[in-house]
Formats: C-alpha cells, structure tokens, sequence
C-alpha cells in the first residue's frame, strides 16, 4: 500500500497533478492568439475613430452668422457652403465600417479560441468596441439606406 502511494505521488509529480499547484498553467508569456485579439480590437478601435472623421468631413457644412457677416462686410464676397451631404466620403465611411465590424468579430473568435482554462477572461474592449460599431452600422444603414443601396 505504501508503495502504491509512493508511485502515484512520483507519478503526480512528474504530470504536474499534485494538490497545490495549477498544472493546466503552462503558459509563461501571452501567445499568439491573446495577441491578436488585442491588435484587432486595438485595430477597430483605430478604424471607428477614422470612421467618425470621414463622416464629420461628409457632413454639409454649417455657416455661423458672424463669419458669414465678417467676410460679406470686409471682403464682399458670400461664402460658399457644402449644404449636402459629400457621398464618397459616405461610401469610404461605410466601408471602412464593414472592416471594422470584420475586425470585431474575427477578435471575439480568437477571444473564443483563448478560453480554454478557468483563468482566462474575456476581453471587454472587444465587446464595448463590437457594440458601438453594431449600433453605429444600423444607424448609419438607417441613415443612407437610400445612398448606398
């Protein structure tokens, strides 16, 4: 009988399955797929924040009655106005959405892949960023259906 303990208690040893220890953690370092998962959500956030300038930039342009005052009086000259909405930059807004909502999802994939032991956590930066992407994508599907499509 004591024999029989003694060769368990090598054998647990050697497996790295003796009470105390957390055998499964072999990982020193972050590996590739916890890497990735930070770069693409680094990357759609990058992404969404190009998105909100491109759409400020397509906006039509707003004139404040004292520099349109300013310069009729000074110069004599109206100030030409954008007053619709530039397309192009709509459409480059919208693909560059479609890429972000692509970066999103292959993150939560390698965000999935990653969850193998108790101790790994999903990332919430994934999750805040897929989320206002999908919200900004169905406002801004909503808002230039008709451009678009």
């Amino acid at each position: 009988m004591d024999d029989k303990n003694q060769n368990y208690d090598s054998l647990s040893v050697i497996l790295g399955t003796e009470k105390g220890t957390d055998s499964k953690e072999r990982r020193k370092k972050k590996d590739w797929v916890g890497r990735m998962t930070t770069v693409l959500s680094l990357i759609s956030w990058v992404i969404m924040i190009a998105v909100w300038v491109v759409i400020d930039a397509a906006a039509p342009e707003r004139v404040h009655t004292f520099t349109a005052t300013f310069f009729q009086e000074t110069f004599g000259t109206e100030i030409v106005v954008r007053t619709r909405w530039d397309y192009t930059l709509v459409y480059i807004a919208y693909v560059l959405m479609l890429l972000s909502l692509g970066s999103c999802i292959f993150a939560f994939i390698f965000n999935k892949l990653r969850m193998k032991r108790k101790s790994d956590k999903y990332k919430k930066s994934v999750f805040v960023i897929g989320g206002i992407t999908v919200i900004a994508f169905i406002v801004f599907l909503i808002r230039f259906w008709n451009v678009l499509f």
